[in-house]
């Protein structure tokens, strides 16, 4: 009997169950892939950690953010995370998602970026990548980058307390208090998704490949899948950083609101954990289905 091969019922050769073995090696190189996409995020954000602090003290400002354990944080951190979750999930649904497109694109981003990121992960490690982001990202953008704007607007406010002539008429439009901190919250998060935009906009393909069509009702219909699918993409480029910057507004909203970095840090973690963790049982729970489905083929085959 050649290697690879056994006998069946009616004594006909059938393929050894080898894909065990190679779903085994899979698994191996999707869990090594994992731990070096782990270091790496962990290494991006405690970079954005350092770089925040730089920040910090080239402006002379607290780059603890006012840091503070204490219950209140929690429960404000706790409290400041339920719309944003609610709202997301809500989004993402799958009722919503079939009926939205502007819904699926936004699903398509965060399912995109949950299987090529966190594919692989551990609990354990998916929990140390949401804590290291929340707590980077945080520092970065609003201890230092929010606090550093903010701060510039309260001194430029200082400064044309003394104005006189006409310097004094540029205060008659103030962009500073009583709006500095708000003023500064917006920029952040304008900043926040213009950047999570070059990071993750898909590339436009210099080509597409399509079959060629030989009847003008067939080029029709593939004219109209090409133009859904490219206003899918659009959608994409457009509504994920619009969702990231929304966020990060909020969160800025609710630092100004309490004064400690901890109650942002403790909302972002707990959206990060519960929307991502939401997404990735899903996925799993796909593939396990997946799975069944061709386990139960395998096996009537067998039986044939």
């Amino acid at each position: 009997m050649a290697a690879g091969t056994a006998s069946s019922r009616g004594g006909r050769p059938v393929a050894l169950p080898l894909m065990g073995a190679r779903d085994a090696e899979l698994a191996m190189w999707e869990k090594l892939g994992a731990v070096v996409r782990l270091s790496y995020g962990i290494g991006i954000y405690a970079g954005m950690a350092l770089a925040g602090r730089a920040i910090c003290d080239m402006a002379g400002i607290d780059s603890s953010g006012g840091f503070h354990p204490s219950l209140t944080a929690l429960v404000e951190g706790l409290g400041y995370a339920s719309p944003p979750i609610m709202a997301l999930l809500f989004i993402l649904d799958d009722e919503v998602v079939k009926y939205s497109p502007h819904a699926r694109a936004i699903r398509d981003v965060e399912d995109e970026e949950l299987r090529t990121f966190f594919a692989g992960m551990s609990p354990w490690q998916f929990i140390l990548v949401v804590a290291a982001s929340s707590v980077g990202e945080e520092l970065f953008y609003r201890a230092a980058v929010q606090g550093a704007l903010a701060d510039i607007f309260l001194r430029g406010t200082e400064l044309m307390k003394d104005a006189r002539g006409i310097v004094s008429l540029s205060g008659m439009v103030p962009p500073f208090v009583p709006f500095a901190q708000t003023f500064a919250a917006a920029i952040t998060a304008a900043l926040t998704g213009s950047l999570y935009y070059i990071a993750t906009a898909p590339k436009d393909p210099t080509y597409v490949v399509t079959p060629v069509m030989r009847s003008h009702a067939g080029r029709q219909n593939m004219k109209k899948l090409f133009s859904a699918w490219y206003q899918r993409r659009q959608m994409r480029k457009i509504y994920s950083p619009l969702l990231e910057g929304i966020l990060a507004f909020y969160l800025g909203f609710e630092w100004i609101q309490t004064g400690n970095i901890l109650a942002p840090m403790i909302t972002h973690g707990i959206y990060s954990a519960v929307v991502l963790g939401h997404g990735l049982w899903k996925i799993q729970d796909h593939r396990r289905r997946l799975r069944q489905r061709v386990q139960e083929i395998r096996r009537s085959s067998d039986e044939l």
